[in-house]
């Protein structure tokens, strides 16, 4: 098969390495809820954060979910959303520098990533997205969340291309199915051998 004239890169446990989970044990004892508990009301309403649920209404949820009062204070969520940017900020930089190779070799590329704004302001404080890529897609942004087909749409649209030439690489398999869905070359992100593997589709 031909090398891809386009490379769409998701961030969470691509471009970045696995979520630090070990912030939610001092969280849940900050709000008074289990462990267990506040991860899965942390993940429950996710996506409504990520599609633009504003944060503070955001952790109103989780905590109404997770513990029986459900209030917060200005301070502990002040806690909450630092705790939980820095959880996500473990950058695999072999990924990132594929990404500019494949670029700089005259390749497009992209960064579509489920995710809300404070995360993306400190991504973007440290590694500017637009200077580096081509198309930038965030759910937050956008008002769409992957596997909803209408977000890859989007992001080609963006990119120039079409799905055939592009290929896209997340680590979950819900995403990768949607997006082949579309058209796009695909590759799931896992395992020991995922960035040779990448590296090999890039040839």
């Amino acid at each position: 098969m031909a090398r891809p004239a386009g490379l769409i890169l998701d961030y969470g446990n691509v471009l970045s390495r696995s979520q630090d989970e070990s912030w939610f044990t001092p969280a849940a004892r900050l709000v008074g809820a289990s462990p267990e508990a506040l991860r899965a009301a942390y993940w429950r309403h996710r996506l409504d954060y990520d599609s633009g649920l504003p944060v503070a209404d955001y952790w109103r949820r989780v905590l109404a979910q997770s513990r029986p009062d459900g209030r917060l204070s200005d301070e502990d969520l002040a806690w909450l959303i630092r705790s939980d940017v820095e959880s996500w900020i473990h950058y695999d930089e072999d990924v990132w520098r594929v990404a500019e190779e494949f670029r700089a070799s005259g390749g497009r590329t992209a960064f579509l990533s489920n995710s809300g704004p404070e995360v993306m302001a400190r991504v973007r404080a440290d590694h500017p997205l637009e200077a580096r890529f081509d198309a930038v897609v965030i759910s937050c942004e956008v008002g769409l969340c992957k596997p909803d087909p209408r977000i890859y749409r989007l992001c080609l649209e963006r990119l120039a291309l079409r799905g055939p030439e592009t290929l896209f690489v997340d680590d979950r398999a819900d995403n990768v199915e949607s997006a082949a869905g579309v058209g796009l070359r695909t590759l799931q992100f896992d395992g020991p051998d995922a960035l040779a593997r990448l590296r090999a589709l890039l040839r």
